[in-house]
């Protein structure tokens, strides 16, 4: 047992009194951890918020840019019927053909060989079902955030004569890389997005009247010369 006046050593012991600067200073501690918080949440709800004003900025840019090119998402980018089209020049690959319709069916202009008249109209289809996804502006624009389209040096191109006069022209450019989309100039002279897939069948139409309106190959470039090599006796 412990002795009297003695405290044995399981004896609870008194609470030592917490001074009140170190209270103070936790207290401190506290807030400033809370301050920092608030601004680095502050922070994270701006950057937020300006990112969601330049996606809703961008869409009203798009839509004024629809409006103004008088184009209509899902509206077709090539909005003419078949029979309106009375000649059809295609390039693409360093070769070009065109076309015009004779009678019931279709030849080569110049020597006015038949060309099978299901190339015309698979060409044709295929350029009536391209569907506007976004219409992004005039290709000629400088500065702008669509620049550029892949438009400098088309892929493919397709010129239309038209029954009465004029011509409609289409433009293959390049893939976005992203959502399955591409760029063509449409015969308005507007950037648009359409399905990459419709604008990969244009292209197989337009190359597959190249082959069938007997198309030249394209001129080779020419072989660099041997350099002579010195004798050596």
């Amino acid at each position: 047992m412990p002795r009297p006046g003695v405290a044995g050593k399981w004896a609870p012991r008194a609470a030592r009194p917490v001074a009140p600067l170190a209270t103070a200073r936790a207290l401190w501690h506290v807030a400033q951890v809370s301050r920092r918080a608030l601004l680095l949440l502050a922070l994270a709800l701006a950057v937020l918020a300006g990112a969601i004003a330049l996606i809703a900025t961008t869409g009203v840019r798009l839509r004024g840019r629809e409006r103004a090119a008088g184009g209509t998402r899902g509206g077709a980018v090539v909005d003419l019927a078949p029979g309106q089209v009375i000649a059809i020049e295609v390039a693409a690959g360093g070769r070009a053909v065109r076309v015009v319709r004779r009678g019931g069916g279709w030849a080569r202009a110049g020597d006015g060989a038949a060309v099978d008249p299901s190339a015309a109209g698979e060409l044709l289809e295929a350029m009536g079902a391209l569907r506007r996804r976004a219409t992004l502006g005039p290709s000629g624009e400088r500065g702008g955030v669509f620049d550029p389209y892949g438009l400098q040096a088309p892929r493919a191109r397709v010129a239309l004569g038209l029954e009465g006069g004029g011509t409609a022209r289409l433009e293959l450019g390049g893939g976005t890389g992203a959502d399955g989309a591409a760029f063509v100039r449409a015969p308005d002279g507007q950037v648009v997005a359409v399905a990459d897939d419709a604008a990969a069948r244009v292209e197989a139409a337009i190359g597959r009247l190249l082959v069938l309106g007997g198309a030249p190959p394209p001129a080779q470039a020419p072989a660099p010369a041997a350099e002579p090599r010195p004798f050596r006796g």
